[in-house]
């Protein structure tokens, strides 16, 4: 091995006093590795500086979530008791399932009695009534009578921008056809 040192030293030209200097740092960098290794780190653990930072973490903490609180106020109005906002404000839940809370909620009858809406007769306000039915629709249904006549089937509801196949199935139940001259003939 020492044989092949020197003759590697000898190739690469390397001299006598090179060599010397590159043994000693190699020496230097092994006993300093060493010394930093077996000592023992000096540990200043003081109780009440470490009660001093957490005191700090508790107050920044109280005074970001204070900062996000009135963030948040300002994009959501107070609650009511009951409704539908104050339940999930309470039960924090992630967004998507606010979304498909609310589908839910939607799919259900707007009112309790199942009595039934004549489309041709309601005004907006009645038409709110019915399920997934707000102002925009309820405006959209009483524009397409004025322009177009009583409804003569339900389906005619599918030509109401915005009314798909699964809204209307979801109507339905509770709307009804009846024509006003229908009733004066009997």
């Amino acid at each position: 091995m020492r044989r092949y040192l020197f003759f590697l030293a000898e190739r690469l030209e390397i001299s006598r006093s090179e060599r010397i200097a590159v043994i000693a740092l190699l020496i230097i960098t092994v006993l300093l590795s060493a010394a930093y290794h077996l000592r023992e780190p000096a540990f200043n653990a003081n109780p009440e500086h470490y009660a001093e930072l957490e005191q700090m973490f508790s107050q920044k903490s109280a005074q970001r979530e204070a900062e996000r609180n009135a963030i948040l106020a300002r994009y959501s109005p107070e609650p009511e008791s009951g409704s539908i906002s104050a339940s999930v404000q309470e039960s924090r839940l992630h967004p998507a399932q606010i979304v498909d809370g609310m589908d839910e909620l939607a799919a259900e009858p707007a009112r309790s009695d199942p009595e039934k809406i004549n489309i041709n007769t309601a005004t907006a306000e009645e038409l709110m009534r019915l399920p997934g039915i707000g102002p925009a629709y309820a405006d959209r249904i009483v524009e397409w009578r004025r322009e177009n006549g009583r409804f003569v089937r339900i389906e005619q509801l599918l030509e109401i921008r915005g009314i798909g196949e699964k809204r209307l199935e979801k109507l339905r139940p509770y709307i009804v056809l009846v024509n006003p001259e229908d009733n004066e003939s009997e």
